[in-house]
């Protein structure tokens, strides 16, 4: 899955502009507009080589400044091509020309470097919750491997074929300004009380295997989805997890996951 996010800001002011200049870790390109740099940030080490996560392109022409993204979920499956950095970089850089960037010179987009830096597990969204406190809640026997991502975090678990806690992808997307988001019906969704200022609980069940791009398993993958509006704020916490016959039933695991999140402040 791979997501696109466009931002452009006109005017921009004298701050903007001289911060694009300077943003760090950026490898120069030459074509588009007055200024304009690549970063390749959030790689997912220890999954299928180290993918890609963020490609970014950054610009400045005149008084306006362009961000445009992709941000590409680590491949779960050998199935599943690995995200290349140097494709992505030059298909952002020839839709900023095709959109009126280019400034006439020709084109030359940097090489994504071969490992990427990682994002820092210090990012505010993995810092939201953390690993033990997940592994207490879920009554995991693994250690959870962190990996975050751009306003999301996701937590990883030692045995996603295996039925039970040890099958278990924690994630969580945080939307800032998204409250508004939940003050529309959401089909199948069941309203959560005393968590956050409003939420919702979207709780099914799919086959293992393949299509849920896990190892192949007779038990059926349970997604439960718990969207929490906070003031304007709005989080999203996503479990993913085989429910072991022997194990918590599927009530038992969404009580754990209710609680949880409920004290989970942003």
């Amino acid at each position: 899955m791979n997501a696109l996010t466009v931002t452009l800001t006109s005017p921009a002011s004298a701050a903007d502009i001289a911060e694009g200049k300077k943003t760090p870790d950026c490898s120069p390109l030459a074509g588009i507009g007055d200024f304009a740099c690549f970063q390749w940030t959030g790689w997912f080490r220890g999954e299928a080589n180290g993918a890609s996560a963020n490609t970014v392109l950054k610009a400045v022409r005149g008084n306006e400044s362009l961000d445009l993204r992709v941000v590409a979920t680590p491949p779960m499956s050998p199935g599943i091509p690995v995200p290349d950095g140097n494709a992505t970089a030059r298909a952002l850089a020839q839709a900023a020309v095709e959109g009126g960037w280019g400034n006439g010179s020709a084109l030359s987009v940097p090489s994504a470097p071969p490992v990427g830096p990682q994002t820092t597990t210090d990012n505010p969204v993995c810092a939201l919750v953390s690993a033990d406190a997940l592994k207490q809640a879920f009554d995991a026997t693994t250690q959870a491997q962190v990996l975050p991502g751009e306003g999301n975090c996701r937590y990883t678990f030692g045995a996603v074929g295996t039925p039970g806690p040890d099958s278990l992808i924690f994630s969580i997307e945080f939307h800032p300004g998204g409250a508004s988001l939940l003050s529309r019906p959401v089909p199948d969704g069941q309203e959560i009380e005393g968590v956050g200022d409003r939420a919702i609980l979207i709780v099914r069940s799919d086959p293992g295997g393949p299509k849920s791009l896990r190892p192949p398993s007779e038990v059926p993958l349970t997604y439960m989805s718990l969207m929490v509006a906070r003031g304007q704020n709005m989080a999203i916490f996503t479990t993913q997890i085989l429910i072991s016959p022997t194990g918590p039933t599927t009530e038992q695991t969404k009580d754990r996951f209710i609680a949880l999140v409920k004290g989970i402040n942003f």
